[in-house]
């Protein structure tokens, strides 16, 4: 399952980030990288964005993005 298919307020462990180029730089940079926790924190208007949280971190990604990051949720 990907990050987009998470519900608001649901957390899950990143197993695969396939995202590639300056967006891949981007989360790395910010920490969000395999083995961390996220949590979905809201969807925009027209869901072509999310607002997700890992650690200290809030970040806004794309809905592309979002597909891109293969998540398992917590138990």
């Amino acid at each position: 399952m990907s990050v987009f298919e998470l519900k608001k307020g649901e957390s899950a462990y990143i197993k695969k980030c396939a995202v590639t180029g300056s967006a891949e730089a981007r989360l790395k940079s910010l920490g969000i990288v395999s083995g961390k926790k996220i949590t979905l924190l809201a969807y925009s208007l027209f869901k072509s964005s999310v607002l997700i949280s890992c650690g200290a971190v809030r970040l806004a990604i794309r809905k592309a993005v979002a597909e891109s990051i293969e998540v398992e949720k917590c138990a």
